[in-house]
């Protein structure tokens, strides 16, 4: 079964992702989803300078990329499972990666904010929310869950690594601060 028809069966279907078995072919469809954005976001930051030129760079973003979203599958499921729902990280991992085909947008659109036809910034952080805002959506088809918290199950990850984020840098600047009395 190739990706596209996966992606079909996804959307005509969504239930068919929180069944008994795991449908067809979304194993292949999550990685290929996950490379697609990933390529994406690489040539926005190819485009902006952000990052060196190379087959290894788009792999240590793409390895980074994989990582993250494996962690952040993690602790969505986790999440779910100590509020007492039922479902599959493994799923929830593989289906995020669907939605992050959406990534791919960012090809064209890096295009136009190198020539400044658009706003890079906004464009970007536009992809990212029409990213969160499907791996909302998919929450939602895997666990038994309200809109609400689902919302919180996907954010939850973010706002955890952004505290811990603001706290390095205010930790960096006291000591910062220490050094210079």
């Amino acid at each position: 079964m190739n990706p596209f028809s996966t992606l079909e069966n996804l959307i005509e279907r969504p239930e068919s992702l929180a069944g008994a078995e795991r449908p067809e072919g979304l194993g292949r469809t999550g990685l290929l989803g996950y490379a697609a954005g990933t390529l994406g976001l690489f040539a926005f930051m190819r485009l902006s300078e952000a990052v060196p030129p190379g087959f290894l760079s788009f792999c240590v973003v793409l390895g980074f990329v994989l990582a993250a979203n494996f962690f952040f599958a993690g602790v969505i499921h986790l999440f779910m499972s100590l509020t007492g729902e039922k479902g599959d990280a493994g799923r929830l991992f593989l289906a995020f990666g669907c939605a992050d085909m959406f990534g791919a947008l960012l090809v064209p659109l890096a295009f136009l904010a190198r020539v400044g036809v658009l706003n890079g910034f906004l464009w970007l952080c536009a992809c990212a929310l029409l990213v969160l805002y499907a791996r909302v959506r998919l929450v939602l088809r895997l666990y038994p869950v309200s809109a609400n918290k689902a919302v919180l199950a996907v954010w939850l990850p973010y706002m955890a690594v952004g505290a811990l984020f603001f706290a390095a840098m205010v930790y960096s600047i006291a000591w910062l601060v220490w050094l210079v009395i």
